[in-house]
Formats: C-alpha cells, structure tokens, sequence
C-alpha cells in the first residue's frame, strides 16, 4: 500500500515537470515568434522609409507593406485626341501615353521660339486665321494678327545675300478681324478718286482685258507672250490657283532692293545681275527693264517649297484691298507721292512726319514706281507706286505704260506656296 503511494506521488512529480517544460517551451516559442515579427515590422517600417512607398504613390484601394494607396488615376483609355489636334510641341497624355503635339503652332509660338521653320509649317493667328510659313522662313514680328501685317524673315531659304529679307501675309478669303469678319477677294481692282473700287476681277480668266484710256489701249496677264520687251508671270494660273487653296501669299515686305547697293543708288544698268533682297536701308533697284527685274525676283529663290516671282497684277491690287480693308486707310490707293524723293533706301519714304507703312508694308505709295508683270496692249510694261512726279493721278494704282527703262524704274518680289 505504502508502494502504491509513493509510485502515484513521482508519477506526479513527473507530470508536473512536464507540464512546467510545455508551458516553459511555449513561453519561448511565442518569445520567439514575437521577436521575428518586431524584426520583421522593424524591417519594413525602414525600408518604407528609404522608398517613396507612401499613400499618395499607391493606388487607391491598394495596399503595398501595410499601406492603403490614396492617389486616385485618370483613366484616359477612352480619349480620342492625337498628336494633331495638340499644338506643334506641347505635351498632353491620352490612353496611358504621353503624347507630343502636332498640330498647327501660334504665330504667337513661333515668333517667341524665334527659329527656322524646316518645311512649309501651318501656324494660324489669335483670332484663327491661318498662313503657312515657308521653309527656311522664321516669324519675326511681335504682332499676332494677321490684319496687322506677319512678318517672316529668310534664315536658311535662300543664299548668303538674300538672308534677312522680309516678306508679309496677303490673306484672300474670309478672316476674321477685331472689326469682326471680312473678306479680301484675289482680283484686279480700279479704284475711284474716293479709294473705292469701281472695276473688279475676280481671279479666274487669264486673258480678261481691262481697258483704260481708250477702246484699243487694255492690260491684261499673260500665259503665252511673244514681246521682247515683257517678261510674263512665271504661270499666272499656277498662281492663283495656289494662292486660293492656301489662303494667302507673300509680298515683300519693301521694294526689290539691290543687294550690292549699300551706300549709293545705282545709277545705271551696268550691274543688274546684282541679288535682290527686301530688307530696310539698302537702296532699291532702279534704271532696270521689265526683263532684268521681272528674271531678278523669280530667281531670288529656288526652292521646292515655294515660288518667287515678279509681282503681277492680282498680288498687287488685292494686297491694296487688304491694305485698305485692315488698315483704317480707306483711300490708300489713290494717295499721292509719299516722298520727297524718288529714290531712298527702303523703308524710309517719307515725307514730313508721314510714313509710307501701312499693315507692315513699306512704300506702295512711295519711293519708286513698281514694274509689275502685267502687260500693255502697246507692247510696253505696266507699273504701280509713287516716285517723285506729282502731276500723275492715284499713283498707288495706276496702270501705265513705258517703253524704256528710268531712274524712277523698281519693282517687288512675291512668294507663293
């Protein structure tokens, strides 16, 4: 019996041994497993704090380390804008991509950037009027409406010589104004002694005569000539065909300068094979033929992008409309002489405190008398402008005739595009 008790009393003993060892290894069991998972939490709060692994880098809804995202995304799967319809150079995001623009710059843009256009580049105004700025060609001039007068200079589109000439937009076709909308009409135009028009040609027919003096005496553009004495537009169609579909061409900016003519006027023949530029404070060709300067602005430049040439009757008398309708200057085209002398350096025809710039275009009523690719029924060139007489009625526009050359003899390049 006494055996008995003893053996119950260590069997005791050894269970309370080992109920004290499960409950000791189950003290540093969980001793443990709380230590790896400080350490680990330890781990994860330093690095979240060497990362940018915050809330408002997750998505919302999503946790990342123990952190609940807050940054709410644009879904932009379903837009529909492209490259074009975002301005040339700016920068917009579309279904998850990052976009770059191609579309139609500002005048505004382009003239801050103050660079070369590397091919024929639309750009429109701030009221949305469009022009195309010709390769090798920068926009220049602060203002940003095209009623003003753009301004675009030659960098790189021609030679060393013809660089920095300058030539300004002629619309054709509806624009809008601050005035609200006009319409300048590609034609031939007389105008009445109040600066009205009274005679038109809309662009179209080549060969309509617009008689002036008398039954047998007509000017006309022509698309096949046989005179010796007239150097017709390079293809009078291809012009106005090409000036509708773009909206517009280019007039230079001043008369045709001579390049090599810094310091005096020319005054003879014997270097008409000098360059032409536009560019103020040079002097103006003068003592030249139809020929020699109607050759000298179509070879101003050689570019695929675009056509120079002599003006022709259209670019001039719709560029007076344009002057008169944006101007404020209702009667440009029959003012008188703008000068006191026949020949002054472009851009400088004045006379008293009167400047002859109207829509940033110099001297169509001033300095020389412009020989324009029109054609006179009496086998003779037609010219336009001011000079010096002032015995000759609305000079601006004025078709007349001569057989020779004169001191007083100039002419303008144009662009088209």
């Amino acid at each position: 019996m006494i055996k008995a008790k003893q053996d119950k009393k260590i069997i005791l003993v050894i269970l309370a041994i080992v109920l004290v060892g499960i409950i000791l290894a189950s003290i540093v069991t969980r001793n443990i497993v709380l230590k790896e998972e400080m350490t680990e939490a330890s781990r994860l709060a330093g690095a979240n704090q060497n990362s940018e692994l915050i809330a408002n880098n997750i998505k919302k809804g999503i946790t990342i380390g123990g952190i609940t995202g807050k940054l709410e995304v644009l879904d932009t799967s379903d837009a529909t804008a492209k490259a074009e319809d975002i301005a040339n150079g700016k920068t917009a995001y579309a279904r998850g991509e990052k976009i770059i623009g191609k579309g139609e710059p500002s005048v505004t843009d382009l003239a801050t950037i103050n660079d070369v256009v590397e091919e024929n580049t639309k750009a429109k105004d701030s009221l949305g009027n469009k022009i195309i700025i010709p390769a090798g060609f920068k926009v220049i001039n602060p203002t940003n409406n095209v009623e003003d007068g753009i301004i675009i200079e030659d960098v790189s589109a021609g030679n060393d010589e013809t660089q920095g000439s300058q030539f300004v937009w002629v619309p054709v076709g509806k624009i809008n104004t601050k005035n609200g909308i006009q319409h300048i009409t590609l034609g031939r135009y007389q105008f009445d002694n109040d600066g009205i028009e009274i005679v038109g040609q809309v662009a179209g027919s080549c060969k309509y005569e617009i008689k002036i003096y008398d039954s047998t005496t007509y000017y006309q553009e022509l698309v096949t000539t046989t005179s010796s004495t007239i150097t017709k537009a390079k293809d009078i169609q291809d012009f106005i065909n090409k000036v509708i579909s773009s909206g517009g061409y280019y007039i230079g900016r001043y008369e045709a300068g001579d390049a090599r003519a810094i310091n005096t006027a020319r005054k003879s023949t014997t270097s008409d094979s000098n360059p032409i530029v536009c560019k103020e404070g040079v002097y103006p060709y003068n003592y030249i033929t139809q020929k020699q300067i109607a050759n000298l602005c179509r070879n101003m430049y050689k570019s695929d992008n675009f056509t120079s040439d002599l003006i022709n009757s259209y670019a001039w008398d719709t560029a007076i409309m344009f002057i008169q309708t944006c101007s404020g200057d209702k009667d440009y085209s029959i003012q008188g002489p703008l000068t006191i002398q026949g020949i002054m350096k472009c851009g400088q025809s004045t006379s008293g405190t009167i400047k002859d710039e109207r829509c940033n275009i110099y001297d169509m009523a001033g300095n020389t008398c412009e020989i324009s690719t029109e054609y006179c029924s009496e086998d003779s060139f037609v010219a336009r402008g001011a000079y010096n007489y002032a015995d000759l009625p609305n000079e601006t526009n004025t078709r007349w005739n001569s057989n020779g050359n004169s001191q007083y003899d100039s002419g303008r390049p144009i662009l088209y595009l």
